[in-house]
C-alpha cells in the first residue's frame, strides 16, 4: 500500500538531498575511465527514480514501490510536472534498475549509452530542483 510522510515539503527536500548524494557518486563513477558503463547506467537510474519520487512526495501523491521510471513519470506528468523529460531516454534507463547490478547479469553498456543516461540524470535533477524550489515560491 502506498504511504506518504506527514510533511511532504520537508520529506521531498530530504529525498532531493539524497538524490544529490547519488548524483555526486554517479559523476565520480562516470569520470573514472576504469568504471564499467553499466555502473553509470545503474546510478543514473537510481538518481532519476529518487528524483521522480521526490517530485511526487512534494505534491503529496503516494506511489507504489516500483523501479519503473515510465510509471513514475506518468504520475508526474499527470500532475503537470516534469513534462519536458525525454521518455525515450527514460525507457532506455528503465532496465538498469536491475541490469548490471548483479554478477550473474553481466549486462554492459557502451560509453555512448552511459553518457546519455548520465545526461538524463543531470537533466531530471535540474528540473526537480527547479520544480521543488518554485513550488513554494522560491527560484
Amino acid at each position: 500500500m502506498p504511504e506518504l510522510p506527514d510533511n511532504s515539503f520537508d520529506e521531498a527536500r530530504r529525498w532531493l538531498a539524497n538524490v544529490e548524494d547519488d548524483l555526486h557518486a554517479m559523476r565520480a563513477v562516470a569520470r573514472d575511465p576504469e568504471s564499467p558503463g553499466r555502473m553509470v547506467c545503474f546510478l543514473s537510474h537510481l538518481v532519476v527514480e529518487k528524483a521522480l519520487k521526490a517530485t511526487l512526495i512534494d505534491v503529496g501523491v503516494p506511489f507504489q514501490k516500483t523501479h519503473n521510471l515510465l510509471v513514475l513519470h506518468d504520475s508526474c506528468v499527470g500532475l503537470g510536472r516534469l513534462v519536458g523529460i525525454d521518455r525515450q531516454l527514460l525507457a532506455w534507463c528503465n532496465p538498469w534498475a536491475v541490469d548490471g547490478r548483479y554478477a550473474d547479469d553481466l549486462a554492459e553498456a557502451d560509453a555512448e549509452l552511459a553518457h546519455r543516461l548520465a545526461g538524463l540524470a543531470e537533466q531530471v535533477v535540474v528540473e526537480v530542483r527547479r520544480e521543488l524550489g518554485a513550488e513554494r515560491g522560491r527560484q
